[in-house]
């Protein structure tokens, strides 16, 4: 029951990214600046409020390491990916296609070794991936497949790969005596490094000073608070129960991604949409069930290479 708890308010926060994303881009704040602040003073937070807590731990190389190489994989390439594509998509339309990250995710978690295989996990992950099957449906229709752009829509599924190869990454290598916090602030902070080291290298160091005149860019304030509070929830999703269970998270998104669709952009939703989220929902309880397997627990050793 905790664990579902915690998913459905990563999926809360993780639906409400495609609309502000959608805002911001769309309200001209070059989206390297927009991938970059996010992760930054997202990070930022969270190594403040770390501290503040008394959960600091020294820094180390092994933390080097896999902050920069989780930033890069998990952070920097998706985020600018997933912002590039979004701008010509609807808000729903872009939610349903990162439903792929669970599924990929359950492969490279069996492949991998951080999840034995069980019917239930099996036939929950199904569920939640017709749910937003259905969705993905009911919300292509001839006007969305029109305005919708095949570049756009194929830069949010390759994204999807990204995002799902960093939670394996963070569930096979996250140091165990690191505070979640401090792991999800230094792999942000980190992530974030290669977009500003482009803009400072491109002589585009104005684009934050006129970011921070534009009208959206109480929006991408908001923005880095969800991104540190979805990538602090998500470290810990992961370490404790695992990444399958992570992945509940993202077929929540979707269908919180359709509601704020639906409040922000006045985007209609049909009875088919509702169906989706209930196959969504039964999905993710299944998945969250206490079974044999608690977590990742009996942790598997990973392949050898």
């Amino acid at each position: 029951m905790t664990a579902l708890l915690f998913v459905i308010a990563l999926g809360a926060l993780r639906g409400s990214v495609p609309a502000i994303a959608k805002i911001v881009t769309l309200g001209g704040i070059d989206p390297f600046t927009y991938a970059a602040s996010i992760s930054f003073f997202g990070g930022l937070l969270l190594l403040v409020v770390n501290r503040i807590l008394g959960r600091a731990t020294p820094f180390s190389h092994e933390v080097l390491w896999f902050s920069l190489i989780g930033g890069f994989i998990g952070i920097t390439i998706p985020h600018i990916i997933f912002f590039k594509g979004v701008t010509s998509v609807d808000v729903g339309i872009a939610s349903a296609m990162i439903s792929g990250i669970p599924i990929i995710i359950y492969v490279l978690s069996l492949l991998f070794k951080q999840e034995v295989f069980t019917i239930w996990r099996f036939i929950g992950v199904l569920f939640g991936f017709t749910g937003v099957s259905i969705i993905a449906g009911s919300s292509l229709t001839e006007e969305a497949i029109i305005t919708a752009s095949s570049v756009g829509i194929f830069l949010i599924l390759l994204s999807t790969f990204f995002y799902a190869s960093n939670v394996i990454f963070i569930a096979m290598f996250l140091p165990k005596k690191l505070s979640r916090m401090q792991a999800a602030a230094w792999m942000m902070i980190f992530g974030s490094l290669p977009i500003w080291l482009y803009v400072l290298l491109g002589d585009n160091s104005s684009l934050f000073s006129v970011a921070t005149q534009n009208s959206a860019f109480v929006f991408l304030l908001i923005h880095c608070f969800i991104s540190g509070l979805a990538y602090f929830l998500s470290f810990f999703i992961i370490s404790t129960y695992g990444p399958v269970i992570y992945s509940g998270a993202a077929y929540l998104m979707v269908a919180f991604g359709i509601f704020v669709g639906v409040i922000a952009f006045d985007e209609r939703y049909t009875n088919l949409d509702l169906v989706g989220v209930g196959f969504i929902i039964l999905g993710v309880v299944v998945v969250t069930m206490r079974r044999n397997q608690t977590g990742t627990d009996p942790r598997l050793d990973p392949p050898q290479t």
